[in-house]
């Protein structure tokens, strides 16, 4: 895309185009020249005004646009043009992000909106999509033009108004669409480390199945195992699975305070003393290949004492058998049986596992599922009776890559006896995930965001979201910090709409409160809401009238 990034390089493609005849209606152009006034007249913008007022107006500087070229750039606020032929589209930047908020063809005028507004952080380009011919003025000459035309004024505001609830409505779109998509691929993240584990384990499962199968074909069949036996063996399984049901972490939860690890980790060279005494055991009671049972009977809970009980109660001196002899020319003694029982107890505990892990991985994806319903009010009425704490939740667990990712950690101080609100739940939400995530880029790495809910007079509710992050909101833009298009972030990292957008919901849709408290080491963010809002239901039902 070809860009006019300053007036040099307009003047230069304007003279390029003259050389070549390449001006478009050459006839208007020479009425532009000799009957000033009467051209104007013909323009939609000035079509309303008085003879006097139209020779108030300075002639405007003719200048043409290539397709491509860049006609307004971003943070641009002293230029107003009126397009008199072509077309022209606004376009939004964020990073490598790019949305199209507005398009103008002939007669339209654009620019004013920066130059009123003194919008000099805008992040807004016009670009001709086709070779365009305009008129332009500078600041200056567009406020001369409207102190000397009340009638005027009157079409600026009106098309400034259409034109900012035009863009509000992109912006939001735009912005939502932006959540959506940073949501959305952490979703598929969380989505994919539960589905990556089912998959897997399901294939060690089948593995393990044959294993536990092999081996009670040989208890049975090569062994003679009586019903006796059996019923101790089963007895140990089924005490193994009691102790692996209690002592097991649950996986993939989100709705801990801090993430815990298993207790063996923590201990890992009291497992390994462990390991060693169960294959010197072993080893003294003909199982000289050990070492490939001793992680797993320690994992499932098996001591020494336990091992004794098995060797009495399943084994005898029947069971060891007189082996080969060794390059120590001595008699290897193996207690097959033993080894035998021991493996199935292995192969069992490992299934019962397995099965426990694909329980716990199809359990997160339900949840997971169940909280984008949650979060987006699926299949509901806009106005709901809310439960501020189930927003909450559902929203934490959307943003639950990026909170693990920055190893922040959640503290919930709520109250229990917060009494639902009426409110349109799926617009909280947006605004609990603009500040949580806010937060969450405010702290960088390691930190604490501790959420607060109370009941204010049984009349509003309060929710309070406070993070550590060590910069804080600097003091010198805190006046700005709903502003739209006003950001903090890096460049690429944010729109500058997410609070500009929940201020509107929380105060406008909602007549709510929202305000902030900020220094280096916390930010706090306070939203108070009415419990009763009745402007909402004539907001939605006001065609119901009888």
């Amino acid at each position: 895309m070809v860009m006019l990034d300053n007036k040099n390089n307009y003047e230069k493609n304007n003279k390029e185009i003259n050389d070549k005849g390449m001006n478009i209606n050459a006839t208007n152009n020479s009425n532009i020249t000799s009957d000033h006034e009467t051209f104007l007249h013909q323009i939609g913008l000035f079509s309303g005004l008085t003879d006097k007022e139209l020779k108030s107006i300075e002639k405007g500087e003719e200048v043409w646009f290539e397709a491509g070229d860049k006609i307004l750039a971003e943070g641009e606020h002293d230029i107003f043009y009126v397009l008199l032929d072509g077309k022209v589209d606004v376009i939004l930047r964020d990073g490598s992000k790019e949305a199209v908020l507005s398009s103008y063809g002939s007669g339209d005028h654009f620019g004013e909106l920066p130059i009123i507004l003194g919008w000099s952080d805008h992040k807004c380009a016009c670009y001709a999509t086709k070779k365009s011919h305009l008129l332009r003025w500078d600041e200056d000459g567009f406020w001369r033009m409207i102190y000397g035309s009340p009638s005027l004024i009157r079409q600026i505001l009106h098309s400034m108004a259409k034109l900012l609830q035009t863009l509000e409505t992109a912006l939001q779109q735009n912005q939502k669409l932006i959540a959506l998509g940073g949501l959305a691929a952490g979703l598929a993240h969380e989505l994919n480390n539960p589905a990556a584990a089912t998959t897997r384990t399901i294939t060690q499962l089948s593995d393990s199945i044959k294993e536990w199968r092999s081996l009670v074909q040989k208890l049975n069949v090569q062994h003679g195992m009586t019903a006796q036996q059996w019923s101790y063996v089963s007895e140990l399984r089924n005490d193994t699975l009691k102790k692996f049901d209690s002592n097991s972490p649950i996986r993939y939860s989100h709705n801990q305070n801090s993430t815990t690890s298993d207790p063996t980790t923590n201990d890992f060279m009291t497992q390994v003393e462990q390991e060693d005494q169960i294959i010197d055991w072993l080893e003294s009671h003909g199982v000289n290949d050990g070492w490939n049972l001793a992680s797993d009977l320690t994992n499932a809970g098996i001591t020494i004492d336990k091992l004794d009980d098995i060797a009495r109660n399943v084994t005898s001196s029947q069971s060891l058998k007189t082996g080969t002899i060794t390059d120590n020319n001595t008699i290897e003694r193996k207690n097959v049986l033993l080894e035998d029982i021991l493996s199935w107890l292995n192969a069992t505990t490992r299934v019962d596992h397995l099965i426990y892990e694909i329980k716990s991985s199809t359990t997160r994806i339900s949840e997971l599922v169940s909280a984008v319903k949650s979060y987006s009010y699926m299949d509901q009425a806009p106005l709901q009776d809310v439960d501020i704490h189930n927003g909450i939740e559902s929203t934490l667990t959307m943003l639950h890559h990026k909170l693990k990712e920055a190893d922040i950690t959640i503290i919930r101080e709520y109250d229990s006896n917060l009494p639902h609100v009426n409110a349109i739940g799926n617009e909280l939400n947006q605004v609990w995930t603009n500040i949580i995530d806010n937060a969450v880029d405010g702290i960088g790495k390691h930190g604490t965001i501790t959420i607060r809910t109370r009941d204010e007079d049984n009349s509003q509710i309060l929710v309070e979201v406070v993070d550590d992050g060590s910069k804080g909101i600097p003091k010198e833009v805190q006046s700005r910090i709903f502003e739209p298009f006003f950001t903090t972030k890096d460049p690429g990292k944010g729109t500058g709409l997410g609070l500009s957008i929940s201020h509107r919901i929380i105060t406008q849709t909602h007549k709510g409160d929202i305000r902030f408290y900020s220094r280096p080491g916390e930010t706090r963010f306070q939203i108070r809401l009415p419990i009763i809002y009745k402007g909402i239901e004539q907001k939605y039902w006001s065609w119901i009238k009888p």
